[in-house]
């Protein structure tokens, strides 16, 4: 049996499951702006809107944190990075090291942020079907002159499924380095060379497999863009969050 990924869609029927997905790529895009740019009080009243959300799709958290091990790990080095190099009244030294307040105060911030944003997206990734994602983007760019929106829609798309894949294999990579032992090997740069190169081997093989079976079924992007009509509930959703965000960035 496959392993479960967080990064996938996981079946439902709560309101974001059956929301507009095109109001729900503007809700996305607007709540991650107001994330970034937010003040510490909209931060707060954020951080509450996503821990419902989360609760409410049933999100599997403690699979989620699981998944998510190595972004905490470049989260502390982005904290580790602002608290150094932040300048404000030292709190503490070590060596020659110091240790700033408002370092502390700005790297737990932008982490914070961060983490949000990445936590809007597993949402939106756990109720939002790969196709559905593809009309949406199709539809979006299909006024814009230029740009080939079924070719970009196709290629998010396949970005979309290759996440929990990449994930997928990481997993069989490691547990086959620790079956060999090779995690006992002291030098780092060694164990991210061992660890990297199977994984993009097995990674471009596999996306060299679906390519080839994408033209065996003679695959064409020129087909029609069929995208539902918006429900009133839509729009009752879109226009409330799109008031929170406002509020929460210029209030």
């Amino acid at each position: 049996m496959g392993s479960l990924s967080i990064f996938q869609y996981q079946v439902g029927g709560t309101m974001l499951h059956v929301l507009d997905t095109r109001f729900k790529l503007v809700l996305m895009a607007l709540a991650s702006i107001t994330v970034l740019n937010a003040s510490t009080w909209a931060l707060l009243v954020m951080s509450s809107v996503v821990v419902v959300l989360c609760l409410y799709i049933r999100l599997p958290l403690l699979l989620a944190a699981r998944e998510l091990r190595y972004f905490f790990i470049l989260l502390l080095m982005v904290f580790v990075a602002r608290v150094l190099s932040t300048p404000g009244e030292p709190l503490f030294q070590i060596g020659f090291i110091t240790i700033g307040k408002q370092g502390l105060v700005e790297g737990a911030i932008v982490c914070w942020r961060f983490l949000l944003v990445v936590a809007l997206g597993l949402v939106f990734i756990s109720t939002t079907r790969v196709s559905e994602i593809k009309r949406s983007v199709a539809w979006f760019f299909q006024p814009v002159p230029g740009v080939p929106e079924k070719r970009v829609a196709t290629m998010l798309g396949l970005i979309v499924r290759f996440i929990p894949v990449i994930f997928k294999k990481a997993g069989e990579v490691t547990m086959a380095q620790h079956a060999r032992c090779i995690g006992s090997r002291k030098n780092p740069f060694f164990r991210l060379k061992i660890f990297t190169i199977p994984l993009l081997r097995s990674v471009f093989r596999d996306a060299g497999n679906l390519a080839m079976a994408m033209e065996a079924r003679c695959y064409s992007e020129h087909g029609a863009i069929q995208v539902a009509a918006a429900s009133r509930n839509d729009w009752i959703l879109l226009i409330a969050g799109s008031s929170l965000c406002v509020v929460a960035l210029f209030g």
